[in-house]
């Protein structure tokens, strides 16, 4: 064996041991077992991960608030849904579970993002941040999470950020909301655990860096003004898919070589505001 595939299982093996639970007898994947509940599934990275999960025959429920245009995999089924709203995930759900059985698996994926400062930004968008990246996630979980507690079996998968870790200028109400969804997540993982004795119910979290999509256009846009790495929503849909098929816990960031930001918050004070500052700054000169 070479030095270098020596070194590549090594960094791999390490990557899992620091982003992953411990299996807890979790069965093997089952296509027809599984039913996938993606939220925000007609564009951006939401669209990738259906279409990728659709490639591997698994069956999938899409809520969105906006209508497809395009063909949907045969897999697929898509239902219209407003997330904010607990009184309509209720009504969607009780068709889902009608037509489709019980989702064993939910993808808190959709979000939103508006630019400008906190003196600049409307009240409707800050509501509307919190309300899509944060409550439609407590709203998805307490009308689906009863049945994963009862056969201790079930996925709950969240979408959240870089932002999780870093807040930047300009980004105060997204990067909050990434937050928000980070310390649900901990907050789920063990209430399933000491609360509904469930550990087979698995939880994982993402934080992607930027991803090319219309969320951040107005960014990648700029060129080389914008000076970070943007990745490609195929590579978000991949780390998922990996995820949501292993049926296993973990946190991953992307890309993999950002590991250390996730304990920024652990440096001195003076290096957080440095580490703050340059990526704010990055955002300020585009203005």
């Amino acid at each position: 064996m070479s030095l270098k595939k020596s070194l590549d299982i090594t960094s791999q093996w390490f990557h899992e041991a620091l982003t992953h639970l411990p299996h807890h007898g979790v069965s093997k994947w089952d296509n027809d077992r599984e039913l996938v509940l993606l939220t925000g599934g007609c564009s951006g990275i939401g669209r990738q991960i259906m279409e990728d999960l659709a490639k591997a025959d698994v069956r999938i429920v899409v809520l969105d608030i906006t209508e497809p245009k395009f063909a949907l995999p045969y897999t697929v089924s898509f239902y219209r849904s407003d997330i904010t709203s607990s009184d309509n995930i209720r009504s969607v759900a009780e068709t889902i579970r009608a037509k489709h059985g019980h989702p064993t698996v939910i993808i808190n994926n959709a979000g939103v993002s508006y630019d400008g400062t906190i003196l600049e930004k409307s009240e409707v968008n800050i509501r509307q941040t919190f309300e899509v990246n944060v409550l439609s996630h407590f709203w998805m979980v307490r009308e689906f999470l009863p049945n994963m507690v009862k056969e201790n079996h079930g996925h709950i998968v969240t979408m959240a950020s870089m932002g999780s870790f870093i807040s930047l200028g300009e980004m105060a109400d997204y990067c909050a909301s990434k937050a928000g969804v980070l310390a649900f997540h901990e907050s789920l993982t063990q209430e399933l655990r000491l609360w509904y004795n469930a550990p087979k119910v698995c939880t994982s979290i993402l934080h992607p860096l930027w991803v090319r999509t219309p969320m951040i256009q107005q960014l990648t846009d700029a060129g080389k003004q914008f000076k970070q790495p943007v990745l490609k929503p195929e590579a978000v849909s991949v780390a998922v898919v990996k995820q949501v098929l292993s049926q296993r816990s973990g946190q991953i960031i992307l890309p993999g070589y950002y590991y250390p930001v996730s304990m920024v918050r652990a440096f001195p004070l003076w290096l957080q505001e440095q580490v703050r500052k340059v990526a704010s700054l990055n955002l300020r000169n585009l203005r």
